[in-house]
C-alpha cells in the first residue's frame, strides 16, 4: 500500500506500530534454535545409550551376556561384519518407534537395581522368561530386526547348502518368520526352549485362526 506520495505505509514487511511486535520473528528464531538442540541433544542420547558398550553397563549384561554374545558369530564371523545389541533388539526405521522402546526397555534398570540377575543363579532362573519374552517379540513382528540385516529377496540361495537352499525357501512360502527356526544364536537356550517355542507357534497359529 503507498500513500499520495507514493510512501510505503504498510505491507508485511513494513515495521510494526507496536514494538512488542518485534519479539514475535525473534521468538520464533529462539524457538527454532532452542529446538533444534533438543532434537540433537535426544539424538545424541539415544545413539549413545545404544551402543553395546553402554548395555554392558548392566552387571548382569557385563558378567553373564558379553560372554555369550563375544563366542556368538554375531560377534565373530568369517565376514567380519558384527552386529550389536542394538541390531537385534531395537528398531531401525521408526525413530517414534525408537524413542518409545529406549523409554520402555529404561524400566529393566528396575530389577538390575533389585539385584534380579545379580548371581548366575538368579541368571539362571530367570533365563527362559527372558528368552520366551523376545521370541514372543520377535514372532509378533516378524523378525523384523533380523530382517534389517538378512533378507532372503537378497540371499543367493543356489550358492548356500542344498538343505539351507530348501529351508529358506520354505519358509518364505509359507510365510514362515526368521525366529521360527534361528534361536539361541547369541544367548544360551534355557532348558526348555524346544516347549517354549512349540507354545508360541500354538499361540500364534490360534491368533491366525480367530
Amino acid at each position: 500500500m503507498t500513500d499520495p506520495s507514493g510512501k510505503r505505509t504498510g505491507g508485511f514487511w513494513s515495521r510494526p506500530h507496536s514494538k512488542w511486535l518485534l519479539g514475535i520473528p525473534l521468538g520464533g528464531f529462539v524457538a527454532f534454535v532452542l529446538g533444534a538442540v533438543a532434537l540433537g541433544t535426544t539424538n545424541y542420547v539415544l545413539h549413545e545409550t545404544s551402543t553395546t558398550e553402554f548395555c554392558y553397563a548392566c552387571h548382569s549384561h557385563e558378567a553373564f551376556i558379553k560372554p555369550e554374545y563375544e563366542a556368538s558369530s554375531h560377534f565373530s564371523n568369517v565376514a567380519g561384519v558384527r552386529a550389536g545389541c542394538s541390531d537385534c533388539h531395537l528398531p531401525h526405521d521408526n525413530w517414534f518407534e525408537l524413542v518409545w522402546t529406549k523409554a520402555v526397555v529404561s524400566l529393566d534398570i528396575i530389577p538390575e537395581l533389585a539385584g534380579k540377575l545379580d548371581t548366575a543363579e538368579k541368571y539362571e532362573e530367570h533365563r527362559a522368561e527372558m528368552a520366551e519374552s523376545v521370541w514372543r517379540e520377535f514372532k509378533g513382528n516378524d523378525s523384523k530386526f533380523c530382517r534389517s540385516c538378512h533378507s532372503i529377496d537378497a540371499m543367493d540361495l543356489e550358492n548356500q547348502e542344498r538343505r539351507t537352499a530348501r529351508q529358506h525357501s520354505r519358509a518364505e512360502e509359507n510365510g514362515e518368520t526368521c525366529i521360527d527356526c534361528h534361536y539361541g544364536i547369541v544367548h544360551a537356550e534355557p532348558e526348555n526352549a524346544a516347549e517354549i517355542l512349540e507354545r508360541l507357534q500354538e499361540e500364534f497359529a490360534a491368533e491366525e485362526t480367530d
